[in-house]
């Protein structure tokens, strides 16, 4: 039997399902706000897990520390 290997990158899927359980709730959609998934933004401690398209223009990375991305783009939304 041939062996066979899936690589499945969900990082985006996160940002998605967070954004539309706060869409449901009355807040912003995060898909369409410099936006990013992962750490916590009182602490400045952690990675960025997935960031929405808008963050990209202000060159925030998946991966490097939400301290970074906060420096980047001071109005970043960081949801856990």
């Amino acid at each position: 039997m041939e062996r066979l290997i899936f690589h499945v990158d969900v990082n985006s899927a996160y940002l998605s399902w967070e954004s539309v359980r706060r869409v449901k709730s009355g807040l912003p959609d995060l898909r369409l706000i410099p936006s990013c998934i992962g750490g916590d933004p009182e602490s400045r401690r952690g990675v960025v897990l997935a960031k929405s398209i808008p963050a990209k223009k202000y060159n925030i990375r998946t991966g490097e520390p939400i301290s970074m991305a906060l420096r980047k783009c001071p109005g970043v939304v960081i949801a856990k």
